[in-house]
């Protein structure tokens, strides 16, 4: 017998034996022992009832212990079935910053590097950007001035090839006051054709400033220029 097998075998004993532990704890033999004295039953039918009692427990409990790998198995393959989309997002370059009466926002672009880990082809359907965790929090939405090529909806993505992408989106803050902004916490999600959510990891320590520095009104601005 192989060792992977002998192991195997050993790992099934041990979960039946909880299972079948739980089930000869119950209140059955303690019906059983009720009944047999209210009926004034014989040691020998006990004795008897006892064994069917605990071949129904022994067959009951090694069901339950494949059920629940059975289940296990099924939800694997299951989501071996379904892309495994992996990457890195950075923020490459920002657009000019616009400020209105109650917010003020500016374009952000985005360079994904995106890898799909399983046999499984899919292709890019869209990216949510989630700017809740962030301090002040921020909106994102499709940039409005490259709203025709903001994300590269259909790009193909076949099992182990590396691709690039390019998002450019723009992000709000409530306020007018001048922001500079950690990106450390920016949760993004690409979402494949079948529907699922991909979460892409944050390249750290990138900042971004939104808004137009406030000039205070006394402040003197030099005109002077060097030759």
């Amino acid at each position: 017998m192989k060792p992977e097998t002998r192991t195997l075998i050993r790992l099934f004993a041990a979960a039946m034996f909880r299972k079948l532990w739980a089930l000869m704890s119950c209140a059955a033999f303690t019906g059983l022992g009720v009944y047999a004295a209210a009926t004034n039953k014989g040691n020998s039918w006990v004795v008897d009832g006892s064994f069917v009692l605990a071949v129904v427990f022994f067959v009951l409990a090694a069901f339950l212990t494949w059920n629940d790998e059975h289940q296990k198995y099924v939800a694997e393959v299951a989501k071996n079935q379904m892309p495994d989309i992996k990457g890195q997002l950075e923020m490459v370059g920002s657009g000019m910053n616009g400020t209105g009466e109650t917010s003020c926002s500016c374009d952000l672009i985005f360079d994904l590097s995106l890898c799909n880990h399983r046999p499984v082809n899919t292709t890019l359907q869209g990216i949510d950007f989630d700017g809740s965790q962030l301090t002040p929090p921020v909106v994102f939405s499709p940039s409005v001035a490259h709203r025709h090529k903001w994300f590269p909806a259909g790009k193909l993505l076949t099992h182990g090839i590396g691709v690039t992408a390019q998002a450019i989106v723009e992000a709000r803050v409530s306020g007018t006051t001048f922001t500079s902004l950690s990106l450390d916490a920016l949760r993004v999600h690409v979402i494949d054709a079948f529907g699922n959510r991909h979460l892409l990891s944050m390249k750290q320590g990138q900042t971004v400033e939104i808004g137009y520095p406030v000039v205070p009104p006394d402040a003197k601005v030099s005109t002077k220029i060097n030759f």
